[in-house]
């Protein structure tokens, strides 16, 4: 038998899904910050959505009791039934609502449900309206689920806060659902409770779906509270499905586990999902989280007292840069300074090449506006300690000033 020898290497053919698909831009800019430290580059890291506290230790030892009584097996795919009761139960104590275990679903991660929920409810040729500026992943989720995402820009001098207004005004027919992300990132903007009622109201009148992730809902600050659109489950369990997550609240990033609430016909789909792509979320982490939810409180009020005063320093130190302008963020742990005042100077003439010079010149990574819709600010976290931050804000200082 005699075989010929390609004179050519086979192509890889990657799907329409993928190739259409972006990377994450905050990944991208830790990547980045991270090699400039492995090179021994001391960085100032304000790119990270992620607590720079510990995870409290009564949730590690959690954990670490998981593993020496041998819980290391699969539990049911939508995590375990102790877990979603306990989650029902800590919104059936705050809301009044009525929830059982079959109201939740379990998962690595709130990004998880948040694109399970995508893939169960997002038909092709759907648009689905997100106000902007939006967290990065919802326009990708959608649009692989072969939806369309459709922009409703928020008004800065609004805060960036939601309003029913913006979303009726890029309403189509084929409007299928709204994403609403309150405290949201990257803006820190939070919703005001009469504006969800009326979005809520105009959802259920227009047959869309709503979904509501509220991942900071424990990190609100200056007066203004968190409005949840769990107070309207019960009247619309069609319409309405929250998605939270352990991630930020209590320190758990790493430990990856985010959960939804929903109908429970909703809940099921998103099993069958999760069924054929990760099964359960870690039991270990499973057992930590049941921890968490038990108490850890202390610990809670102590991560939310530093971020409120690390915030309170923090929007009036940037501000004192000629050209940087920035409101007060009403929640999560970011703030968003317009820095467009800088587009023209030296090359630069987008977020993008603003975080690029930060990075090389002042040694301060950030991410760009442009990665959540919004080209003229960047995001600036300060979830890292009062030290760094004092730091970071003097050598921008520096650097902006030589523009």
């Amino acid at each position: 038998m005699t075989t010929t020898t390609p004179t050519t290497r086979p192509a890889i053919r990657f799907s329409e899904r993928v190739t259409a698909m972006q990377e994450s831009p905050t990944l991208a800019v830790l990547n980045r910050a991270t090699a400039r430290i492995a090179e021994g580059v001391d960085v100032v890291d304000f790119g990270a959505g992620e607590p720079d506290f510990g995870t409290p230790s009564s949730i590690a030892a959690a954990g670490k009791r998981a593993i020496d009584e041998g819980l290391t097996k699969y539990t049911n795919a939508s995590g375990l039934k102790s877990l979603r009761e306990a989650i029902a139960r800590r919104y059936n104590r705050r809301y009044g609502t009525s929830l059982g275990a079959e109201h939740v679903i379990a998962g690595n991660g709130g990004k998880q449900e948040l694109f399970n929920l995508a893939l169960a409810l997002v038909r092709p040729g759907d648009e689905v309206i997100i106000p902007s500026p939006y967290w990065v992943s919802f326009p990708d989720q959608v649009s692989f689920a072969g939806g369309t995402p459709v922009f409703a820009p928020a008004d800065p001098a609004e805060g960036f806060r939601p309003r029913l207004q913006d979303i009726e005004a890029v309403a189509t027919s084929r409007t299928r659902g709204v994403i609403l992300n309150s405290p949201c990132n990257p803006t820190g903007a939070v919703i005001r409770e009469s504006e969800l009622a009326r979005i809520v109201e105009w959802c259920v009148a227009r047959d869309a779906f709503l979904v509501f992730d509220e991942t900071y809902e424990l990190f609100v600050y200056g007066g203004h509270e968190h409005a949840s659109a769990m107070r309207w489950f019960e009247q619309y369990p069609e319409t309405i499905a929250v998605v939270n997550s352990m991630s930020k609240t209590f320190a758990m990033t790493g430990w990856r586990l985010g959960y939804a609430v929903a109908h429970p016909d909703i809940v099921t789909a998103l099993g069958k999902i999760q069924s054929h792509s990760t099964s359960n979320p870690s039991t270990i982490t499973q057992m930590a989280a049941l921890a968490a939810l038990d108490g850890a409180n202390e610990d809670v009020q102590r991560m939310y007292d530093a971020y409120r005063d690390r915030r309170a320093w923090l929007v009036p130190a940037i501000n004192g840069i000629p050209g940087i302008c920035c409101t007060d963020p009403d929640g999560a742990f970011y703030i968003f300074p317009d820095v467009s005042a800088y587009f023209g100077k030296r090359g630069i003439t987008d977020s993008q090449s603003v975080a690029s010079y930060l990075l090389d010149e002042a040694r301060v990574a950030v991410v760009p506006g442009g990665a959540f819709g919004a080209d003229d600010y960047i995001r600036i976290s300060y979830a890292t300690s009062m030290e760094r931050i004092r730091e970071g804000v003097a050598r921008m200082d520096a650097a902006l000033r030589k523009l």
